[in-house]
């Protein structure tokens, strides 16, 4: 095997939404995050890191995900720390890695550290395929965890929905919800005419407030624990809602206070995502279209969640005013033995035009989507 040798500053979080805020390019990124998700993935790609070094194991085989693979096919080396007992900060570190090695720079001599495990695209086949033998087992665990818990806050739910403000703004209109999950920001490009044209109120999931500031578009709202979206974006004039615990805890309001700015807080059982649904249809939308929400079991694991009750009481109860566009810039991306540029253009715009004002069409994107979602 041929070694690397990757040197650079070490920029270290235990929360990797939050350490990629201050992430410079050519620095090193160690996290703390047990099986890197794709968003996280995504994010560090952006910040242009030389290498990820992890305090947990990057990709356990426990489930399918794709965010190492991403990060070793974007040129971006991923490393465990392959010591149990080591815990020293990183931070700001001038660091080295050598033969899965980790130096760092003392008075300009390098210092051991500790060994690292270093993943290639062969050991994650092997993990993809692990994972599928273990799929069964996690699958049965997960749906029966979703029922249990389902079950369980079906009451809290239900009271929950009924207590929840209703804005007029909302009534007979069509809503698009935005959160920062895979790919969501190539999502938001394909639809940004068609967004525009349409005047859609527009509510942000967190982080997703950034991907449609990028593309000029300032979201009406913002929902969520406030911790994985810039400044920037809760400055821009959206209405901040604060998502509520039952048990009256508000991780965002902490922030926002400290920012100065108008907020009211939202209460409502489960994800910041199931309130943002939830809120909207119950304020009377007529349509409501998703770009980025999480729908299946692996995308729950990815964030650690090992079901999900409140989603799926969510999506029962909104499903016929729901449709889900994650994934959508798929329809229009080539295979490998594709057409010319100029051949798939013409029928890109056909299919834009008929997701305008078909419907029908709409129906079948979303019935598409939620079968890419499921495979």
């Amino acid at each position: 095997m041929v070694y690397e040798k990757i040197k650079g500053y070490a920029f270290q979080n235990e929360k990797t939404k939050k350490l990629v805020e201050q992430l410079p390019k050519k620095s090193i990124a160690v996290v703390v995050h047990q099986d890197i998700d794709m968003a996280a993935a995504e994010m560090l790609i952006e910040r242009g890191v030389k290498a990820v070094i992890n305090f947990r194991t990057s990709m356990t085989g426990l489930f399918i995900h794709n965010g190492v693979e991403t990060l070793l096919k974007a040129k971006i080396s991923v490393f465990d720390i392959n010591d149990p007992f080591f815990r020293e900060n990183l931070n700001g570190q001038l660091l080295l890695i050598k033969d899965e090695c980790l130096f760092r720079d003392i008075n300009s001599k390098w210092q051991f550290l500790c060994k690292l495990k270093k993943y290639t695209l062969d050991e994650i086949d092997l993990l993809k395929n692990k994972a599928k033998s273990y799929f069964p087992t996690q699958f049965k665990a997960f749906v029966g965890n979703s029922l249990f818990y389902g079950e369980k806050e079906l009451d809290v739910f239900v009271r929950e929905v009924q207590m929840l403000p209703i804005l007029r703004q909302f009534r007979g209109k069509e809503v698009l919800i935005v959160a920062r999950g895979a790919n969501y920001e190539r999502d938001l490009c394909l639809l940004t005419k068609v967004m525009k044209q349409r005047n859609l109120i527009t509510i942000a999931v967190d982080g997703g407030a950034d991907g449609l500031l990028k593309l000029g578009i300032r979201p009406h709202f913002i929902i969520g624990d406030m911790d994985s979206v810039s400044e920037r974006a809760l400055k821009c004039g959206a209405q901040l809602l604060v998502h509520t615990y039952q048990n009256g805890r508000a991780p965002g309001e902490e922030r926002v206070r400290e920012l100065n700015l108008p907020y009211k807080r939202l209460v409502f059982i489960g994800t910041s995502e199931d309130v943002a649904i939830i809120f909207a249809y119950c304020s009377g939308a007529e349509k409501l279209y998703t770009v980025g929400t999480r729908v299946g079991m692996n995308e729950f694991l990815e964030k650690g969640r090992i079901g999900m009750g409140s989603s799926l009481l969510t999506r029962i109860k909104t499903g016929h005013a729901l449709v889900d566009l994650k994934g959508i810039h798929s329809l229009f991306e080539t295979e490998k033995k594709q057409l010319s540029n100029s051949v798939v253009f013409i029928p890109a715009i056909a299919v834009l035009l008929m997701f305008s004002f078909s419907p029908k069409f709409e129906l079948l994107v979303s019935v598409v989507l939620q079968w890419w979602g499921g495979r």
